[in-house]
């Protein structure tokens, strides 16, 4: 499970891994490639506690096994975007004052379902079944007015071009 916090700038993870042996911490570098995510408070627990583990750039091993994976990472333009070694359900909680599975302001990963949260404390959540990449992009709830609004001034701007154009064409050019 990820939680986005309140002001979207902060993605919390906490992840359950069953008998596995390596985390992927990715994001999409300038050309869509997978970089490095910086993250903070990684930490790796089994029921005897916090177990060691090694960070090789986007890889993180340890011994194979069941295992809770809690970190945070800094979210950057509203994105969201996790990678998995192995197929893996995901649950992504978004805050009352954001949405995503706009077509133009956020998208959702293929296999995304936006749904209404099941933890009161978060408005939707995005779910991924059996999945190696998940990815989700979202909006605070100004940005969608404001999107129909500056539409709305185009249109107009486009008709009243369109009706001036239309009145010129059919009057007849004075000869000189």
């Amino acid at each position: 499970m990820y939680f986005v916090s309140d002001d979207g700038t902060v993605l919390t993870a906490n992840a359950t891994l069953i008998n596995q042996s390596t985390f992927l911490l990715v994001k999409p570098g300038f050309l869509g490639e997978e970089v490095a995510l910086s993250v903070d408070n990684l930490t790796i627990q089994n029921e005897s506690g916090v177990v060691e583990f090694t960070q090789n750039g986007k890889t993180v091993s340890f011994p194979a096994g069941n295992y809770t994976l809690n970190y945070s990472a800094k979210i950057e333009n509203g994105l969201v975007y996790l990678r998995y070694a192995e197929p893996y359900n995901v649950s992504v909680y978004l805050p009352e004052r954001f949405q995503t599975g706009h077509l133009i302001l956020g998208t959702v990963g293929n296999g995304g379902v936006v749904s209404s949260s099941d933890n009161v404390s978060y408005g939707s959540m995005v779910t991924f079944e059996n999945t190696n990449t998940a990815s989700l992009t979202f909006y605070d709830d100004v940005r969608e007015p404001l999107l129909y609004l500056f539409l709305g001034i185009w249109g107009v701007v486009f008709m009243i071009a369109g009706v001036r154009y239309l009145r010129l064409k059919r009057k007849p050019m004075p000869d000189f």
